[in-house]
């Protein structure tokens, strides 16, 4: 079976958290190599094997410093371009080489050595095991040390001479099969559990990436929601949602609220003359003219229907709601002249403009009436212009 590429790199990634696994115990346990080499390399002198001892005392020393100089490498994070699998290979190098030697010095001492000195080997030899069965892992690493080291005790017993060889020999090959065995299932495991993680940790990622997919696009439903399609501005809804907040501020701080109510001049007839299409370029015209002439986000512009839009103003009075409309009348009127717009004709708004204390007993929509009726004033006066209200008296007479 073809592996594709995205197994291979998950594989891979497998592969690098259980050599990471092993890496992080390796100084632990090459001290405890350090210390079962010098164990047997005291069990070669008493045999008085002076020939052999310093080959294989140095080997031993050439295995642990190798093993050492390579977790400190990988460690490190200085090679970066060697391949997990390269360092994995040299792990059950390593294990191999040392477990040669082991089984090399288990299988002598058990073929020529005395009880009590056959009884220490097999210890050190058996702890040995027990520790290294961290390194199930990566099982490839555990079997490389494991197979020598029994096999050579199995072949030392075979080889003896002393009582009961045999079943001595028999017993050590029946516990190479069920080491074999039983790492191998734990080394699945290890393996079930990093893919459970990996797999879990995937589920997560993608649940964060949803759920922040879910919550823009709930953001971008609630903006289109609040934004009138054509101009871009706030819509009706969004209006009527920043004048009942600025009305409460208002009441909170005491501050003036101001709004000026705004209309084409004559834009039914814009719209017969020039058709639908150049009505909607004049109308996202004004628009923008509009929200450059604001003060900046404390403001705000909306289209609440047709030609007519309206300018939030908190904490501006009478005066310098006056002076913003004018801004943006004057804005509006020079437009068409700009080459961004080059509208067909000239375009005007007339504005009406109203300014409020907010307070207990009165109403917000005091002030839009008001803004309102100064609108209506300015139409009727001759349009291009905009016209003040006192607030007062159009909510007396509404």
């Amino acid at each position: 079976m073809v592996s594709t590429p995205t197994s291979t790199f998950r594989d891979d990634a497998f592969l690098k958290t259980r050599i990471e696994a092993i890496y992080s115990i390796a100084l632990a346990m090459i001290g405890m190599d350090l210390l079962g080499s010098a164990m047997m390399a005291g069990l070669f002198w008493q045999q008085g094997n002076n020939i052999w001892l310093p080959i294989w005392v140095l080997a031993s020393v050439i295995i642990i410093a190798s093993r050492g100089v390579a977790a400190m490498a990988y460690k490190s994070g200085l090679f970066p371009n060697i391949p997990i699998r390269h360092w994995a290979a040299s792990l059950v190098i390593f294990a191999g080489a040392s477990g040669l030697l082991w089984g090399g010095a288990l299988g002598l001492i058990v073929a020529t050595g005395t009880d009590n000195q056959v009884m220490f080997a097999v210890c050190v030899a058996l702890s040995g095991l027990t520790l290294s069965i961290a390194h199930v892992a990566y099982w490839p690493m555990y079997a490389a040390f494991e197979l020598p080291v029994m096999i050579a005790a199995a072949l030392g017993f075979f080889i003896s001479d002393r009582p009961g060889h045999w079943p001595l020999a028999g017993a050590a090959t029946v516990m190479t099969v069920v080491l074999l065995s039983v790492s191998r299932r734990l080394a699945g495991q290890v393996l079930h559990a990093h893919r459970l993680a990996a797999a879990n940790q995937a589920l997560v990622e993608s649940l964060g990436a949803r759920g922040k997919a879910l919550e823009q696009a709930c953001d971008a439903l609630e903006r289109v929601s609040r934004t009138d399609p054509l101009t871009g501005l706030a819509n009706r809804r969004q209006r009527d949602s920043r004048l009942a907040d600025e009305w409460e501020r208002g009441l909170r701080s005491g501050g003036p609220l101001a709004v000026v109510a705004i209309d084409v001049d004559h834009f039914k007839r814009f719209n017969d003359t020039h058709g639908h299409s150049e009505g909607d370029r004049c109308l996202k015209a004004v628009a923008e003219m509009l929200q450059a002439g604001l003060r900046g986000p404390i403001d705000l512009a909306a289209r609440h229907g047709g030609e007519e839009f309206m300018l939030i103003l908190p904490g501006v009075d009478r005066a310098g709601a006056a002076s913003i409309a004018e801004r943006v009348r004057v804005m509006v009127a020079t437009c068409s002249s700009d080459a961004g717009f080059a509208l067909p004709e000239k375009v005007t708004i007339s504005l009406g403009v109203a300014a409020i204390h907010p307070a207990p007993g009165r109403s917000v929509h005091e002030l839009t009436i008001a803004a309102d009726a100064a609108l209506y004033r300015a139409k009727m006066a001759g349009r291009n212009r905009y016209e003040l209200a006192a607030v007062d008296s159009v909510a007396a007479a509404a």
